[in-house]
């Protein structure tokens, strides 16, 4: 009758090989076949930083609210944005009216996500 095999030492030391070998065979082609990351950079180019596109709507908000009132842009809104969407299960009240509120502000956010999203990449 066979052995049985546990998982300390048997399995361990089979999966450590395989992890080893893959982890090998993952540096030896990187090694061999190297791929040039990001973008070129032209140093003469004028720079103009900008976010990832997740974040492009917070970047044009900010634009509308410069100097002091940079907090309403970049605190107040996105938290009536958040605390808007915590909401919606509340103000859908299960009838006519509440779906409507809660579509309507869904809808709300979504079309200024959208629009604040479009708005800067306008600008490229």
């Amino acid at each position: 009758m066979e052995k049985e095999k546990k998982f300390y030492p048997d399995y361990l030391v089979e999966i450590l090989l395989v992890v080893i070998a893959i982890a090998m065979a993952t540096v030896t082609l990187a090694m061999a076949f190297p791929r040039e990351m990001g973008r070129r950079i032209s140093f003469s180019a004028a720079f103009r930083p900008r976010p990832e596109w997740f974040f492009l709507w917070f970047f044009e908000i900010l634009k509308y609210f410069p100097g002091n009132f940079a907090v309403i842009g970049a605190v107040v809104l996105p938290v009536i944005f958040i605390v808007t969407l915590v909401m919606v299960p509340f103000i859908d009240t299960g009838q006519r009216s509440g779906r409507i509120r809660a579509a309507a502000a869904v809808g709300l956010i979504f079309f200024a996500f959208i629009l604040f999203t479009a708005l800067p990449a306008l600008d490229y």
